[in-house]
């Protein structure tokens, strides 16, 4: 890959605050000297878990998701709170979200959710060594676990029955290493 010249900002504003996120408009002179708008999400990063039993199951998570306007099965997942170390995060999420801890983890790499518009960075972990523990969901939160063996997993996917993308990437970045032979 080739490095192109970054776009020099000109002007940026902040268009709103959130809870999780906050978006704003920038204005950028490209290489060329026109200056076009971008507007930005930022978000502060997250985890996506691949969670397997001692089956060898993954434990996928079942929750209605508001944007979407459907109950989606995703893979355990959060935000990062502040000053939080990614395995960290995916320590609480994986706790809070399956009612599980985990003994062994594994990070294996991460990507942006959709870098056309958002800073969303997710971290990919996988852990095993899986015990019982106490679920402390957010309060907004009703999930169900569904564990599915690695070709029921793939059955969903490929009957457009997971359509979470970060879900998605992890769920192959695990499967990847797994062919591969590396440590899951």
């Amino acid at each position: 890959m080739t490095d192109k010249p970054v776009p020099r900002l000109v002007n940026s504003r902040e268009i709103y605050q959130g809870r999780i996120i906050s978006v704003r408009s920038d204005d950028i002179e490209l290489e060329d000297g026109n200056v076009v708008r971008r507007d930005v999400v930022d978000h502060p990063g997250a985890v996506v878990i691949v969670p397997v039993d001692k089956e060898g199951r993954v434990l996928w998570v079942s929750q209605y998701r508001y944007a979407a306007r459907k109950t989606l099965l995703e893979l355990p997942a959060g935000t990062l709170e502040e000053g939080e170390e990614p395995i960290e995060c995916a320590r609480r999420e994986i706790q809070e979200e399956t009612g599980f801890s985990g003994r062994d983890w594994t990070a294996m790499g991460g990507f942006y959710s959709a870098p056309g518009f958002t800073s969303e960075y997710l971290y990919a972990f996988v852990v095993t060594g899986l015990e019982e523990a106490e679920a402390h969901p957010d309060e907004d939160e009703d999930i169900d676990v569904v564990p599915l063996s690695e070709a029921e997993a793939l059955a969903k996917i490929d009957a457009g029955e997971v359509e979470d993308a970060k879900s998605i990437a992890a769920f192959f970045l695990w499967l990847r290493r797994k062919q591969e032979g590396k440590r899951t």
